[in-house]
């Protein structure tokens, strides 16, 4: 087992000495820095599991608390104060700037040993959940091959390596959200944090607590632009915010920094900027609910998304991906690409992706007992709205593609049963098939 790293930071070579000797005997590696110059040398070609940090330094330019802030710009690292001049505000002020505990001189060993593994421990944890977190981040498949959709990915590749700001529209499932973790997972930021949050879910009196952390009762609390440090945080349906919050968030643009709520101090944004909408945001500033200032801001670039109905050369796909996904690689696929195309032949997918999701999913769970009880309504909703409106030549041809394409699932894909039953010549069934586009359907 590979020993910790422990960095020990303090000006007393007596103390530091018997820090290390401590450490040593419970089988720690340890290094010593006496000034800020060495620590950040050290910090910066070493990876440590653990820094020990005094506040005061002698002949040195940063004292403990200007190291800490020096670290937190870029180092989660777990740290611990320790201060021969400690007190409650000393102790609150390092906590707040990011250090873990606070010890006061003198210790004993036993206080000491237990800060150490403690602060390591619960490091090793936190570190695990983030890493947990960002294997679900990418729990997907982007899945698709038609024009609509190779014109998204395309838009992807160009910005993803960039640090501009993206708006991405779409009308409610077609997959903001995805296209937003695509363009963290391809990008600079991809090591760092995904945070994802939806603005009309967020309560009005709330929304800044939640975006910019608190500062109440000697509190810190981080809020989600301080959490999506070093990553990207992504703002679905930005264009539901007060008009109060999108002001805040344009100052935070302009400044490139922000204070937490009862606080004075400013927090660099270091973190990239996606967000989604589902309305128009041009509509919504000429009503004077979104401030064009704040749209030119974030509509760096934009990437507007297919409904599934522009993307139907994708949906054998996306079927077959949400089968694997709900029943695993063994289910009966064919078959149930068939029930599904079949029943919503003309539906326009008002749910688009997720909707398709939905509906695979309750046929997985309820199977053939859903599709009968449902499949005579499904048929007059998905076919009968739609085709009354038609012309009688394209009503026909829905009307053709519905029928054979029921009575080819029917019989399982063979051709010569259903000519039979529907009273064709075999080969003129398969020229009205090759012209509707159903040849795909017909069993090999």
């Amino acid at each position: 087992m590979n020993k910790k790293k422990i960095l020990i930071i303090d000006d007393e070579i007596d103390i530091a000495n018997n820090i290390k000797a401590i450490l040593e005997d419970e089988s720690y590696e340890t290094s010593i820095a006496y000034n800020s110059t060495e620590a950040l040398s050290y910090i910066s070609i070493n990876n440590y599991d653990l820094i020990i940090l005094d506040v005061w330094l002698d002949n040195s330019e940063l004292d403990g608390i200007g190291i800490l802030k020096k670290l937190r710009e870029n180092n989660t690292t777990p740290v611990i104060i320790i201060s021969g001049h400690g007190n409650i505000e000393m102790a609150v002020k390092a906590i707040k700037e990011g250090a873990n505990e606070f010890i006061e001189k003198p210790f004993s060993t036993e206080r000491l040993l237990l800060s150490v593994s403690r602060s390591i421990e619960l490091y090793e944890i936190k570190s695990e959940n983030v890493s947990l977190k960002q294997k679900r981040i990418y729990n997907y498949k982007f899945i698709g091959k038609s024009i609509a959709i190779n014109k998204v990915k395309s838009l992807i590749k160009k910005v993803a390596p960039t640090t501009s700001r993206v708006m991405i529209y779409g009308e409610s499932g077609t997959g903001k959200d995805l296209v937003a973790r695509e363009i963290h997972r391809l990008s600079n930021y991809s090591e760092g944090p995904f945070i994802a949050i939806n603005a009309a879910l967020m309560e009005p009196e709330n929304i800044e607590k939640e975006f910019f952390g608190s500062y109440e009762n000697n509190i810190s609390k981080i809020g989600y632009l301080e959490a999506a440090s070093n990553g990207t945080i992504f703002i679905d349906e930005v264009g539901e915010m007060p008009l109060q919050t999108q002001a805040k968030i344009l100052r935070v643009l302009t400044d490139k920094s922000f204070t937490k709520l009862g606080d004075n101090e400013a927090i660099d944004l270091n973190c990239r900027i996606i967000c989604s909408s589902i309305q128009n945001l041009q509509s919504l500033i000429d009503e004077g609910s979104f401030r064009k200032d704040l749209f030119h801001r974030l509509n760096v670039v934009s990437i507007k998304l297919p409904k599934l109905i522009d993307r139907l050369d994708d949906l054998n796909d996306l079927i077959l991906y949400f089968i694997n996904l709900f029943s695993g690689e063994n289910a009966n696929n064919e078959n149930l690409v068939h029930i599904i195309k079949s029943k919503y032949i003309n539906y326009d997918w008002p749910g688009n992706i997720r909707e398709l999701r939905n509906i695979i999913e309750r046929h997985i769970i309820l199977g053939e007992k859903y599709d009968d009880e449902n499949s005579e309504d499904i048929g007059n909703k998905f076919t009968n709205q739609n085709v009354i409106s038609l012309p009688l030549k394209n009503a026909r041809k829905v009307f053709e593609k519905h029928y054979l394409q029921s009575q080819i699932n029917r019989f399982d894909g063979n051709i010569s049963k259903t000519a039979l039953f529907i009273g064709m010549e075999r080969s003129a069934l398969h020229r009205k098939l090759k012209q509707l586009g159903l040849t795909e359907e017909i069993k090999k």
